[in-house]
């Protein structure tokens, strides 16, 4: 009889044992795949946010970049020509374009507001226009040292310059960026720099896949709602 149970407890052990086996076998794998699955997702440095129109993925078609600077903006005689080459910057070197599908409209002077941007960006074979205009240009000397603020302030549209069809943004009157710099410390041209090089992302963020952690910057002024949907991203 003792025998008999001494046999019977062993199986129960040996099922015992046998299930617990399995079950950890269970948990390893299910481990292991959440895991790997963790290693192989997306991180934070990796995600994108999908553009509101990307412009990059149509390298088929070259992009003219028209930059006009009207004297109601009171900007200074450099804005204008340092805006353009913060976008040419930022296109090749940060948004990864091609070099030769960019065109600049590189003169500073106001006798480019008497040309239509369109039929300039068609002569030149150009597929799509972006047009920016700068509304507003501020610089103010803090009585402190080289000390600097200032703000600027933009508007931006993407246009298929073969249809003349509105690709960006929904708004008709355009995109509109902000850009105010309480202190610069480094003087005049680094505040300029940092106004235009703000101005140069925020616009050209939403045309290709920017990264997520990237997407924001501290010069930006937006309204509430702006501020929301960015969170949201």
């Amino acid at each position: 009889m003792k025998t008999e149970d001494t046999k019977h407890f062993v199986c129960s052990i040996s099922r015992i044992t046998a299930i617990v086996i399995m079950l950890l076998c269970v948990v390893f794998t299910v481990s292991g795949c959440v895991a790997l699955s963790f290693l192989l997702s997306s991180g934070p440095y990796e995600k994108k946010i999908p553009p509101a129109y990307d412009l990059k993925a149509q390298q088929d078609r070259k992009v003219f970049v028209w930059v006009e600077c009207p004297r109601s903006a009171n900007a200074d005689f450099d804005v204008q020509d340092k805006l353009i080459t913060a976008f040419q910057l930022y296109l090749t070197e940060k948004a990864g374009f091609n070099a030769g599908n960019i065109i600049l409209n590189s003169s500073v002077s106001n006798k480019s507001l008497l040309l239509d941007p369109k039929k300039v960006a068609r002569s030149q074979g150009a597929g799509y226009l972006l047009l920016v205009q700068v509304d507003k240009y501020e610089a103010d000397f803090l009585q402190v040292r080289e000390y600097f603020a200032g703000e600027l302030v933009t508007r931006a549209v993407l246009f298929d310059v073969h249809s003349g069809q509105t690709l960006w943004p929904n708004q008709p009157e355009g995109k509109m960026i902000h850009i105010a710099v309480e202190m610069e410390t480094e003087g005049r041209n680094a505040l300029v720099s940092r106004l235009t090089s703000a101005t140069a992302h925020c616009i050209l963020r939403y045309l290709y896949p920017c990264e997520k952690l990237k997407f924001k910057t501290a010069d930006e002024r937006v309204s509430l709602q702006e501020a929301y949907e960015m969170e949201t991203y």
